[in-house]
């Protein structure tokens, strides 16, 4: 057939194959014309009877024959693939298992186990030169996934920093990977530390899939059990959050090998601080035992806790005697102080506000009556309950987040030295709200008082203090962003928002705000603008006025009017959000897109700031530093500027597991971000080497199981290697639609034409 390709142009040294195919796949066809051939011989043969030449009879009924099968074979449309067969090598893959339980030392050497994996491939360098004749060789890191290595590349490649060993997952990849190819043997490196798979049997599904690959797996067990000795938090169990001034707890577990019953201090510090220390039994071998801790934080925020427990000397593993976490301790509920010197709708409306929101525990006390009330009783059987003075203002002032005085008059329920305490409360961080009404500012006495000293206004000396009538309230342009005035969050809704508020009615007069407050809204008149909402900071603190006592009308009138009160309790929600020094209200933001990270993952930071009025800081410059902690060891350092939305980016990739403090600084602002990188510990769950696990898989796939360090060899190992060949290039020519196939059908006609009427046939 080559010489027949030699004839149609093949060149015999580009391809060393041939073979035939038919392109028809018609079968109705087919079938119909293998029934009507044997049907048109018969014919044929019935009308040579009058021939009386046997070899012309023959002659003719051959010729037909031939034509027919000409025919035949057009319709089958023959084609001839001339093509270049090459021969392959069947494949060998090399697993190296990358966890990090492979980072545990062994005896005797007291190295980690990675090292004895190096140590064979460098000493069985030409031990896999032969294999490679042979095989194509491939390499893989290994874990719960596998990652293909270049070629001579593992010694760079190859690192313990696998966080989950799963070998049901590798083999299923590695099937996939090896789809259509021939994969005749596998060679694994391992503990066999399975975190998936049964200590003492494979699973089903493991078993299918090892089955199912054409060749041996052959164990190489990387380390043994001899003197293993191991002291180890096994698990913990924390909540992500916890709330200040109430108990967290802790549950620790807590295992010991190899080293006889312990009795071993088990320790719980945050940085340097002992909040915790407990002393615990623990059987050698036995189940791990559970131990309960229980601390209480004081303070907001995120915190980072260690657990330890001591390390004794020849324990194979140290990174399992010290747990590290975080929670974020967050208020319980707002504490709310409310002193309302006179029942109205205002209060109210207020009242019901602050109840319906879940985040606020409130205490209110409501004045029912004066001294100055003409009641034909005594005064014992009129009074509720005596106003605790001296337990809110001096022992419990400090458990609140933000007091509030609504249309209160102090004289003659509080002395001036409260409204010092109140004062110094307000400077160290507290929060104070002021609501109008004829009792309040100058009507309250408040003139000369410490609480005049931490308002965001003073008061004229004059005796027009309170105006009755009804007023449209306008609000600052500029200061829209203000978080008190985020109504909507788009800026346009937000300001429509405003514009649709019901109108109000009385309003306190004579507030001259101080330098530096912030005068949100006012209402317009011909004297001039009267501040309405006022708000201001004091030393740590913040403080606010609202000079009316009808904001329930943006709650009533709206709903009177078909609307609903939904912009009521936000406004009041932004107050107690801003006087509370809520994160969103911060103007120096600083977030990472998580929380918590795996290696190598990336940190992206984000950074907003915020001018004075809330509007973006635009070109603002920013010192950006990444602490580890504890130990506040800097891992980054870098200037910033703010673009024109007052925001920055920066991308941080730590180097080691850990937590990290992100600190940001602008000339006058600060803040900061914590977030932590995780190195599961779940690899330290299962530390010891599992030789019935290598050695089962090896079984299963009639592979050997060898032990580093006990003189192992490539020699002892075998693989089929069956002869698998490919396509290089190939070459396709039609036998049937061409003129010489025709012209050959169409000659034999006209000679089987001819022949029969010379032969007196028609």
């Amino acid at each position: 057939m080559m010489r027949f390709g030699e004839f149609l142009g093949i060149d015999p040294n580009q391809y060393n194959a041939w073979e035939i195919h038919w392109a028809s796949h018609d079968a109705w066809a087919l079938g119909l014309l293998i029934f009507l051939m044997p049907v048109m011989l018969w014919f044929c043969w019935s009308s040579l009877k009058r021939v009386l030449s046997p070899v012309k009879k023959l002659f003719l009924f051959g010729l037909r024959l031939l034509i027919l099968g000409l025919v035949f074979l057009v319709f089958l449309q023959p084609q001839i693939e001339f093509k270049k067969i090459q021969s392959l090598k069947n494949s060998i893959a090399v697993l190296l298992d990358d966890s990090k339980s492979m980072s545990i030392q062994t005896h005797p050497q007291e190295k980690p186990r990675s090292d004895l994996v190096r140590n064979f491939l460098e000493q069985q360098a030409a031990g896999f030169a032969e294999l490679r004749k042979k095989f194509e060789v491939d390499f893989f890191l290994v874990s719960d996934h596998i990652e293909p290595i270049m070629k001579n590349g593992w010694a760079d490649q190859y690192q313990t920093v696998g966080i989950h060993t799963d070998f049901h997952r590798v083999f299923r990849e590695l099937k996939q990977h090896y789809r259509g190819k021939a994969l005749q043997g596998v060679l694994l490196f391992s503990d066999g530390a399975d975190l998936v798979e049964d200590a003492a049997r494979l699973s089903r599904g493991l078993v299918e899939i090892l089955n199912e690959l054409d060749g041996p797996v052959h164990t190489f067990q990387v380390g043994t059990n001899a003197h293993f000795k191991d002291l180890a938090i096994d698990q913990l169990e924390v909540a992500d959050f916890g709330f200040v001034n109430q108990p967290i707890s802790v549950s620790v577990h807590v295992s010991v090998v190899g080293m006889g019953d312990k009795n071993v201090s088990l320790v719980l510090r945050e940085g340097e601080t002992l909040l915790v220390s407990k002393l615990v039994h623990v059987k050698d071998g036995a189940l791990p035992e559970r131990i309960d801790l229980e601390f209480t934080p004081t303070e907001t925020g995120k915190h980072i806790y260690t657990v330890s427990l001591p390390l004794f000397s020849g324990e194979a593993v140290a990174a399992n005697n010290r747990w590290d976490f975080d929670s974020k301790v967050v208020r319980d509920r707002v504490r709310v102080l409310h002193l309302n010197g006179r029942p109205s709708w205002d209060s109210r409306f207020l009242r019901e506000a602050l109840t319906n929101n879940p985040k606020i525990d409130l205490l209110s006390f409501f004045i029912l009556r004066t001294l100055t009330d003409n009641v034909d009783a005594p005064t014992a059987e009129l009074s509720l309950i005596p106003f605790p003075s001296n337990l809110l203002f001096t022992d419990y002032l400090k458990s609140f987040d933000l007091v509030i005085f609504q249309n209160f008059k102090y004289t003659p329920y509080l002395d001036k030295k409260y409204l010092a305490n109140l004062k110094e409360y307000v400077e160290g961080g507290g929060a104070f709200l002021m609501i109008g009404g004829e009792l309040s500012f100058q009507g309250g006495q408040y003139q000369r008082t410490p609480i005049e000293e931490i308002i965001p206004v003073k008061f004229q000396r004059n005796s027009k203090r309170y105006l009755a009538d009804e007023f449209q309230l306008q609000v600052d342009e500029n200061l829209i962003h203000h978080p008190i005035l985020q109504l909507e969050k788009n800026e346009s809704l937000n300001q429509k928002a405003w514009q649709s508020m019901p109108p109000l009615r009385g309003l306190n007069v004579g507030l001259i705000p101080v330098k530096g407050a912030q005068i949100l809204a006012h209402r317009d008149s011909s004297s001039g603008k009267y501040p309405v909402l006022v708000a201001g900071r004091v030393g740590a603190g913040r403080s606010m006025i609202i000079a009316t006592d009808s904001s329930w009308n943006w709650n009533f009138l709206r709903v009177g009017a078909g609307g609903s009160g939904r912009y009521y309790q936000k406004f009041w929600e932004n107050i107690i959000a801003w006087m509370t020094g809520e994160p969103e209200t911060r103007r120096l933001q600083v977030e990472t897109d998580k929380e918590k990270y795996r290696e190598h993952e990336t940190v992206r930071i984000h950074i907003k700031v915020l001018r004075e009025d809330y509007n973006a800081d635009s070109g603002a410059p920013l010192d950006l530093v990444v602490d580890a902690i504890p130990g506040q060891q800097e891992w980054a350092r870098q200037s910033l500027q703010a673009d024109h939305r007052g925001e920055a980016q920066f991308e941080f990739f730590p180097h080691r597991e850990g937590f990290y403090s992100v600190r940001v600084t602008s000339p006058s602002l600060s803040g900061e971000a914590r977030f932590s990188v995780a190195s599961s510990k779940a690899e330290f769950q299962k530390p010891r080497v599992n030789e019935q696990f290598l050695k089962a898989i090896s079984r299963v796939t009639d592979g050997t199981h060898q032990v580093l360090g006990e003189a192992p060899s490539l020699a002892k190992l075998s693989f089929p290697n069956p002869i698998i060949e490919a396509d290089t290039s190939a070459r396709w020519i039609s036998l049937w639609d061409n003129w010489g196939s025709y012209g050959l059908i169409l000659g034999l006609l006209s000679l089987e034409w001819w022949v029969r009427r010379k032969s007196g046939l028609s």
